[in-house]
C-alpha cells in the first residue's frame, strides 16, 4: 500500500471537520503522510464554484497532489463516492479505499440514502446563521450528546469558510446522480446502524452487491470521526 493516505470529508464539510483524527493517524502510522483536501466549494476552497458531477470533483483533487502520486484513501459520506469514482479512473493510482457511511444510486431507494427526516432540517440549516447551522448538522449527524464546543468550533469554521447555498446544491446534485462502479483496488466499507442521516442499509447493500469488506458499527452516527474516533483508529490500524 501506498505511504500516502488522503481523507475526503462529504456534503456540507470541510477537511477541518475531520477533528483531530488525522493526528491520532498520524500518531498511530508515523511513517505514513496524512493528506486532507477539499473539494471546490468546501472549506478552505468555499470561494470556488463545486463540480456538478462527482467526476469534477475527482479531477480537482487530483490536481492538488504530484501526478499521479500513489494513495491510499479515507472517506466519509459522499466523499466516498468521490473516492468511488477516483478508484474506477484511476486504478493504477489508488491502492486502497475505506468508505464510511457511503452510498451510490441504483443500489438502494432514495429514502435509504437521505432520510426524509431530515430534509427539513437540511433546508433550516442553509437559511440559519453558523450557531444555529452548526446546532442543526451535529443533531443530524451525532449520535453523542451536544458538544457545546464542537458547535462553536464549527460555527467559527463556517464565519470563516462560508458554504454558499448554490454550491451546496451542485453537490447535492452531483451526489444524487452518482452510479458506482466497483473499483479493482481494495474496498472496505463501514456503516453504522444508528445512523440518521443515512440508513445503514444504503451502504450494506454496496457492500453485498460487490462482495466487499463490510463493518457495522453498532451505536454512532453518521459522523462516526466524531461519535467514536477511538473505535474507528482502531478500525484503520486493521485496515492500513
Amino acid at each position: 500500500m501506498s505511504q500516502n493516505t488522503v481523507l475526503i470529508r462529504g456534503l456540507f464539510r470541510g477537511k477541518y471537520h475531520w477533528g483531530d483524527l488525522p493526528q491520532r493517524l498520524q500518531c498511530l502510522f508515523p511513517q505514513r503522510r496524512f493528506i486532507c483536501l477539499d473539494i471546490p466549494g468546501a472549506g478552505t476552497r468555499c470561494r470556488e464554484i463545486s463540480p456538478c458531477h462527482i467526476d469534477g470533483m475527482v479531477e480537482s483533487l487530483r490536481n492538488q497532489l504530484p501526478k499521479d502520486q500513489r494513495v491510499d484513501l479515507i472517506t466519509i459520506s459522499m466523499g466516498g463516492m468521490v473516492g468511488l469514482q477516483w478508484a474506477h479512473n484511476y486504478p493504477h493510482q489508488v491502492q486502497s479505499l475505506l468508505c464510511i457511511n457511503t452510498t451510490a444510486r441504483g443500489f438502494s431507494p432514495f429514502y435509504q440514502r437521505l432520510r426524509p427526516q431530515n430534509y427539513l432540517p437540511i433546508l433550516s440549516a442553509l437559511r440559519a446563521d453558523p450557531e444555529r447551522r452548526a446546532e442543526l448538522i451535529y443533531a443530524m449527524v451525532a449520535n453523542r450528546p451536544p458538544d457545546q464546543q464542537v458547535i462553536n468550533d464549527w460555527a467559527e469554521l463556517e464565519r470563516r469558510y462560508p458554504m454558499q447555498s448554490g454550491n451546496f446544491f451542485r453537490q447535492l446534485v452531483a451526489a444524487m446522480r452518482f452510479r458506482a462502479i466497483k473499483p479493482s483496488c481494495p474496498v472496505r466499507f463501514i456503516s453504522s446502524r444508528c445512523d440518521h442521516l443515512v440508513s445503514y442499509q444504503a451502504t450494506q447493500a454496496l457492500a453485498l452487491a460487490w462482495g466487499c469488506s463490510l463493518v457495522i458499527n453498532q451505536q454512532d452516527g453518521h459522523d462516526i470521526p466524531l461519535d467514536n474516533p477511538d473505535w474507528l483508529c482502531h478500525q484503520l490500524t486493521e485496515w492500513l
